[in-house]
């Protein structure tokens, strides 16, 4: 006798929704989570770009930039569990959620998201952009790096731009709802669980 085989267990995406169309509770994780990777990806994603200016970066040791961008992008000192990420593994984390990869936990149920957003996709197309650059980062080729520093580092800063019009774009849609906002849950950080040193000041006296 023969039995039939046993039926498998889809989880299946809700309708395509705009941030500004999801319900209170999910927009309110979504700014929570948002927040949390954003100020890792300032913190430490970006650190050493945004606190260098046009003058020390033009007269700055290729060499030493090379190294600046690889401790941004690929090292990040982002810490999950003792390991460390880079910043495309870390906005993944968030973004997998907005696409029903894994479920976003909210009141302990799970819910599989399906959100197309145009802002939301101006920071995946940055975050796009800067994944094509990490190759060359990681051959440590330095030639190569010099044909693409300038843009490497104007894309860096629009995802900075885009982060924080997309952040405040989410606070305007939770104003829209009115009431009474949940106080922010204290935060965890991702680098808590290492003591990890700032970047070195930049040296004022490199070689032009």
């Amino acid at each position: 006798m023969s039995y039939p085989p046993p039926a498998m267990s889809v989880q299946t995406l809700s309708e395509p929704q705009t941030l500004a169309q999801v319900p209170f509770k999910v927009l309110e994780e979504t700014i929570r989570q948002l927040r949390s990777t954003r100020n890792d990806i300032i913190r430490y994603g970006v650190w050493n770009v945004r606190n260098i200016t046009d003058e020390e970066f033009n007269r700055t040791d290729d060499r030493k930039l090379l190294g600046y961008f690889r401790q941004d992008l690929l090292e990040t000192r982002f810490l999950s569990k003792g390991r460390r990420v880079d910043l495309i593994q870390l906005w993944h984390w968030f973004d997998d959620q907005m696409n029903g990869v894994e479920p976003m936990l909210v009141d302990g149920e799970e819910l599989f998201l399906n959100v197309q957003d145009k802002d939301l996709e101006k920071v995946l197309k940055r975050i796009a952009e800067i994944h094509a650059f990490l190759p060359t980062l990681r051959s440590v080729d330095l030639e190569a790096f010099k044909r693409v520093k300038y843009k490497l580092r104007r894309t860096v800063m629009r995802l900075t731009y885009d982060l924080h019009h997309l952040f405040k774009r989410l606070e305007k849609y939770r104003k829209n709802f009115g009431g009474t906002i949940a106080p922010r849950p204290e935060r965890v950080p991702l680098e808590a669980v290492a003591e990890i040193p700032e970047p070195p000041p930049i040296d004022e006296h490199d070689e032009d």
